[in-house]
């Protein structure tokens, strides 16, 4: 009985991993479609109220090509597929800055030493950074300026907010776990970075003091590129 059932679980599993890696694949065909005839609308229309309506189903496709990738990434993950590849920091910094740039407003981002040529999971960098820069700019104060450096082998990402007590920091890597919980959010963006970190041996470490801000440092030394 307990072989017959792991059997046809084993079997739905499998027919279930066929069906979603069929079904990411069909749906980049849809998706080229649609922004492609997007692309011909938003020449040919000149009606501000159309071209507004045009640019909110953008946003969409955009939105929903963000997620086609991050199911892609994750399935290549998952087949063990060698996701790694060559990029520059100052590349991936400059996205992250660029979609954060809503949150932002107000809020100077200094960027600077970072043409640095990497070797490393690009995707999950990005999300690393992503998940680090929102946090900074969820918890800062009177319009703070946020500075992102990179010295020696250290990516440091340092704001001037609410900053963390030593019992926050102790918790603060925990899944859900959240010091205000009246923020947005679910509490796994720090987790899910220390996860990547683990997994591509960057050393992370978290100086914060309450009200006067926090710094993370990841040392970076296994992402570069040695060629």
């Amino acid at each position: 009985m307990v072989s017959y059932t792991l059997a046809s679980l084993f079997k739905t599993n499998h027919f279930l991993d066929i069906l979603l890696k069929d079904t990411l694949h069909e749906l980049n065909i849809p998706l080229s479609v649609i922004n492609a005839n997007l692309q011909m609308l938003q020449a040919d229309e000149h009606d501000s109220k159309k071209l507004k309506r045009l640019s909110r189903i953008e946003l969409a496709s955009h939105d929903l090509y963000e997620l086609y990738k991050e199911v892609d990434y994750y399935i290549k993950k998952e087949i063990q597929t060698d996701v790694k590849e060559i990029f520059y920091l100052d590349e991936v910094v400059s996205s992250v800055i660029e979609k954060q740039k809503e949150m932002a407003e107000g809020v100077e981002i200094i960027h600077q030493g970072l043409h640095v040529k990497i070797f490393a999971d690009k995707h999950g960098l990005t999300k690393v950074l992503s998940n680090l820069l929102h946090n900074a700019l969820k918890y800062n104060t009177n319009k703070a300026p946020i500075t992102i450096s990179y010295k020696g082998t250290h990516l440091c990402i340092k704001d001037l907010g609410v900053g963390m007590s030593e019992a926050e920091l102790f918790l603060v890597f925990n899944r859900y776990y959240q010091a205000d919980a009246n923020q947005e959010g679910y509490g796994i963006g720090l987790s899910l970075v220390k996860a990547y970190c683990d997994e591509f041996k960057i050393k992370m470490r978290i100086n914060s003091q309450k009200n006067l801000g926090t710094e993370v440092i990841l040392d970076i030394v296994y992402l570069l590129c040695k060629t």
